[in-house]
């Protein structure tokens, strides 16, 4: 057989071979181009479920955001309102006398008394509590509402350089006094004691020692007079 024939062949079968092997790979190429567009497209359509799910959640986030503020508003509201008429329930018990079983008083003097002689009864005309509404402001006299046990203070304080005695009184009977000099020139007075019904409790100067100058009463120091039923 001649050599070039056989050369010849084998160069057309290298050909056919080479060119089947070409169309595979080709092939195989556009499968896989085809598998990366269709797994793109794929992934685009996650990538938009994912914004769509991201943008309901901060709606939603947003929304919740707003009830709370909503709820919020409304408990507050309620406990404002609530607190009002806690305040309101106590400035009617304070001020306008209801004790329900429950006697205090608290006031003091709105400005100075001067020169007060003796057995000068003291009127603390500015109330704060007045608890069973027993305490007179323009007298200056509490008058025991019910028999117990009561605690009564009275503070009181002069100008420098002068002194007083104040005595705590309940009819007759003076059950306190204390006596004040400037240097100490604020003292205060404190008792405990068993009173009967509709007995006066007051505060007085001395008889014979009733001092000298002005009881003082500002806001650098108040002279006062308080208490409250113990049992």
């Amino acid at each position: 057989m001649d050599t070039s024939y056989v050369y010849y062949k084998l160069f057309l079968l290298t050909l056919i071979l080479h060119a089947t092997y070409s169309d595979t790979i080709v092939a195989r190429l556009q499968k896989l181009e085809q598998y990366a567009v269709s797994q793109n497209e794929k992934t685009t359509s996650l990538e938009n479920i994912i914004r769509h799910l991201e943008n309901t959640v901060r709606h939603l986030e947003k929304e919740n955001s707003e009830l709370q503020s909503v709820q919020n508003t409304h408990l507050l509201t309620k406990r404002r309102a609530r607190d009002q008429l806690n305040v309101k329930d106590a400035r009617r018990l304070l001020l306008d006398g209801q004790s329900n079983g429950q006697y205090a008083f608290y006031a003091f003097m709105s400005r100075d008394e001067p020169e007060p002689g003796g057995h000068h009864l003291l009127v603390y005309d500015t109330v704060k509590t007045n608890v069973g509404n027993a305490y007179n402001n323009f007298t200056g006299i509490f008058t025991v509402p019910r028999s117990g046990l009561y605690s009564f203070t009275w503070s009181t304080r002069v100008a420098c350089h002068k002194a007083h005695t104040t005595e705590l009184v309940i009819n007759t009977r003076i059950l306190g006094s204390t006596y004040v000099y400037c240097g100490y020139n604020t003292v205060t007075g404190h008792a405990v004691i068993s009173a009967t019904q509709g007995e006066a409790v007051f505060i007085r100067t001395h008889l014979t020692s009733p001092g000298q100058g002005a009881i003082k009463s500002d806001e650098f120091g108040r002279s006062a007079f308080s208490g409250f039923m113990i049992v």
